[in-house]
Order: C-alpha cells, then structure tokens, then sequence
C-alpha cells in the first residue's frame, strides 16, 4: 500500500491508500494531548520516504518509524527550505535570510551540523531554485558562484581538490541523476562567446562534451531520470531579436563521444517531459494556448532504434502540462490554470484517449508510486491568503484510467504529497524481463488483489454485523426499561394503563382539501 500526506487548517494527517481508499493512519495525536499542533507550516517527505519532514519557527523535526516519533530535531529559525541528499544521508536547509547561516549542511543520521553558508545572492546572477545540487550518490554537493560551480565533498564539506569548477558565466547546472557524477551546465552568449552547454565529469573535471549555441535568449536543461539523455530547450531569437524560436539539443550521454540530435519546433513550446521508464518524451506545442498540439517522440527510434523520431502528434488539446505515470506508457495532458482543471488519461502505446475528465481550477497533480491512482487538488498558499484560491479547497483521487475512486472537499487545504518508494531492487535488465513476463505475474497478483478484497469486504461486513448486534442489544436493553417502568406506573395510576390501546376510542374523519382550482371556458 502507498501512504500520503495532507496538510489542512490546523491538521497533518498521514493517509494509508489501498487501490484509492483513505485510511487514517496518524493525525498527530500525541502532540494534541499535550495541547501542541503537530505542524503549522508545510512538510515534506525524504527522497525514499524514510522521513517526514515538518517546519516550525525554531527549525526542523523529522519524523519516521511504525509509530511517526520525532527522530531528529534540527534548529534552524525561520526555515522554509529542505534539500535532502538523494540517499537521504544529508539535509540541506535554508532560511532565505542574509547572514553566516542562511545555508546550512546537517547530517541526517547524526543530526550534525556540517557547514553553515550565507545565502549569497548579491552579485550573481539570477537566484537559483535551489542553491545547492546533490551528486546522485551523495558524495558532492555543487552550488553556483561567479564564473565557477563550487563542489564540495561529503562528509568533509571541503572544496574538491581545494578549487572550484571554472564555468565562465554560468547560468545554472544540473547533476545526472543517475549513473556516473556528471555535471551539466550552460553559460550565456559573452563578448565574441556563443552561449554553451558542456558536459564534465567528476572528480576527474573532464568535459566529455561541449556545444555551442547562438543566438540565445534562454536555455533549460532537463536529465532524463536514467541519466542517459539530456535535454536542452533552447530558445532563439532572430537577427532582429524581434522574434523568437525553439529547439532542442538531445544528448546522448550513455553512448561514445555523446552524439547530440537537434529538433526544431516551427511553433510555440509550452511544456516538455521525459517518459520516466523508456526513451521517450512529449511535447505540449502551438500557438493557441486554449486549443494546443501533443507530441510523442522517441530516442531510439530510426531504423538503427537510435534517432529521436516522431511518432505522432495529437491536435486541438486544451493542454498546458503533461504528467507522466512513474512507469512510463500512461500519461494525463492537463489543463491547468486559465484552462480550467481539463484532464484526460492517454495510452501512449495504444494512442488512444481511455477518459476524459475535469477537476475545476486544480492546483497541484501527482502519481502515486504505483502508478495506479493519479491526485489532483485545490490548494490555497498556507501563508498569503488570496481569496480566488480558496474555492472548492480538496482533492481528488481517480485510477490510471480516469475513473473517479474518491472526492474530498477540505477547507484550508494546503498540501497533498505521495510518500515515495525506496528504490527498487532490480536491475534494468532484470525490470525488463519483468515486462517481457508480465502475463506470468498478472494472473498470481490478480489473485492477491483478490483475496485482499475478499478479506477488506468480509471485515466490513463483520464489523456491520457488530453494529447491528449492539444495536439490537440496546433496543431490546431499552425495551426491558421501558416495561419495568411501565408497571410501576400502572401501580401508581391504580390500574390503569395509558398506553393500553382499550382505553383509546379511534375516530376516522376525512377531510377533503381542495389544492388547486382552474376554469376553463368551453366554447358550445
């Protein structure tokens, strides 16, 4: 079973989800003994879902275990940010202020404090999301600094190699998330300098790749989840810079030399998103934000499978972001914001459209692990109360194919979050030869869901039983009350018995009422 997290009013409550029904699991009981909130701000799972996170104004607690007890406490006031490692072996965490520690490293296991950092925004360029970039394996941590990215080794926190990176004007720079520590980074057009993506390779610094770009406005870098593509939208101005344009640099980042393919896109770029099992990506295009095309491509296409290929394209969605399953073929193309919450559930291998739905005005969408239950909610900030965000507070809990499992309408609803799943243990191979025996698993899982459901049905109709007993016990307990009481009244009464039906005379009148009365004129 999967297990989210919701955060309204003053409530956490931690949720088990059996195929989409809620089951209270934790609502911060022990803290509303002691007459304590067991958080006022927002929280936030570990990258395995090890810990639960929640913010106070004195710092951090985090929270895990059978029992969700406080595991570590970690001061830091007014933070409003927490960065785990991908291992979880380390935790950033930040308060946005200006001073020594507007930054500071901790170890999780330990709840040691690393190494604090000022915030350092002045002087760079634009503030990046995020400050700090975990390695995948959580040996280094990179942050962005003038013309160099600084890399720090774990646990030491010192400089790798006692330098940093030189990255002539780095914009920012994103980690593999998988695979080798590679570092990808772009840098803007300079005096006589194209703009530049290039890729190195830690610790040895190497840049295995480089390309040059012109005529940039922007760039946005995105790794594919296996590590072995990288994307870079690309967006161009002409000549005149009166007009701008798209394209996308693929590289190849598993493969010799690290070839890189260049699509162009004739129209608008609205979103992009990788498949995150596959080679596959789609892209939200057009010119008509209301009425959008969708695109399927694959990397390994071609007749040598290694050619970024188109493989179709759907026309006239209204569609603005996509959100694909964790395991990749299903996908649900959204339309949020001034598309009014439209949602409909692809097969990307069938191309087909399996439903179509809405959930007015939604806010935030998220897969579960399995992916087989897709949440969308509405939900208002916790600390800038705007009133167009506060209509239809709640969420929505639908399967991969569009049905609706539950509804819930929650005033003050803040945050929805899905506790994610430690890695899994099989290989790539070995998760393809799953696939490749799927139907041999099919038939014993179903079976489980089964008997699971078989045992769920015959505990609620247990537990009815139950109720329907008791109630029955306590009519029956009532019943003898009620005629002991009666006896005692008819002694006081010296023998008569109001409620005897003998002593009552019955008249029947009727009585007719006239409701309504109409004439009609009937010519002779």
């Amino acid at each position: 079973r999967d297990m989210f997290v919701l955060r309204h009013g003053t409530e956490t409550e931690l949720y088990w989800s059996d195929q989409g029904r809620p089951e209270l699991l934790y609502d911060g009981a022990r803290e509303k003994v002691n007459g304590k909130q067991w958080c006022s701000q927002y929280v936030a799972w570990s990258p395995l879902g090890t810990y639960l996170t929640t913010f106070h104004p004195q710092g951090l607690a985090l929270w895990g275990g059978d029992s969700w007890e406080k595991t570590a406490r970690l001061a830091h006031r007014q933070v409003n940010v927490a960065l785990f490692s991908p291992q979880e072996n380390y935790l950033i965490t930040s308060n946005g202020l200006e001073g020594d520690n507007g930054i500071m490293v901790w170890e999780v296991a330990t709840g040691k404090l690393l190494r604090g950092f000022p915030l350092g925004t002045k002087g760079h360029n634009a503030p990046l999301d995020t400050p700090f970039k975990w390695s995948a394996d959580d040996k280094y941590v990179a942050r962005r600094g003038k013309d160099a990215i600084s890399i720090y080794e774990l646990p030491s926190m010192k400089l790798l190699d006692k330098k940093s990176l030189k990255a002539d004007g780095v914009e920012d720079f994103f980690w593999s998330p998988a695979g080798t520590n590679t570092l990808a980074y772009w840098a803007p057009e300079a005096t006589n300098s194209p703009a530049r993506v290039s890729l190195v390779e830690l610790p040895s610094r190497r840049e295995i790749r480089q390309k040059n770009l012109f005529n940039v406005a922007d760039c946005h870098l995105q790794w594919h989840p296996s590590g072995g593509f990288l994307s870079v939208k690309v967006t161009r101005h002409s000549k005149s810079k009166k007009t701008l344009f798209t394209n996308f640099e693929i590289f190849r980042t598993h493969e010799a030399l690290v070839p890189v393919e260049m699509l162009e896109m004739k129209d608008t770029v609205r979103a992009f998103a990788w498949e995150p099992k596959g080679s596959r990506f789609a892209i939200v295009h057009g010119e008509n934000a209301s009425r959008t095309n969708v695109s399927f491509y694959d990397c390994n296409g071609g007749p040598r499978h290694n050619e970024v290929t188109l493989l179709y394209t759907e026309t006239e969605k209204p569609v603005n972001a996509l959100f694909w399953s964790p395991y990749g073929n299903n996908i649900v193309l959204a339309g949020m914001g001034e598309l009014n919450g439209s949602l409909e559930f692809w097969d990307v291998d069938e191309r087909q459209s399996i439903s179509i739905q809405d959930h007015f005005k939604f806010s935030h969408l998220e897969w579960d692990p399995s992916g087989r239950v897709v949440t969308t909610a509405v939900c208002q900030p916790i600390n800038n109360f705007n009133a167009k965000y506060t209509m239809d507070n709640g969420f929505n809990l639908w399967t991969f194919q569009g049905k609706l499992l539950e509804e819930k309408k929650k005033d003050q609803f803040y945050q929805f979050l899905w506790r994610p799943r430690p890695k899994s243990l099989l290989t790539d191979a070995e998760y393809k030869d799953v696939l490749k025996n799927l139907k041999k698993y099919v038939k014993r899982f179903t079976d489980l869901d089964k008997k699971r459901e078989k045992e769920r049905l015959a505990a609620e109709e247990a537990q009815k039983k139950a109720l329907v007993e008791s109630f029955r016990a306590r009519v029956a307990e009532l019943k003898a009350i009620t005629q002991a009481r009666r006896s005692r009244y008819i002694a006081v009464a010296d023998g008569y018995d109001s409620q005897d039906e003998d002593n009552f005379v019955v008249k029947t009148t009727v009585e007719d009422v006239i409701i309504s009365q109409t004439e009609e004129v009937v010519r002779q």
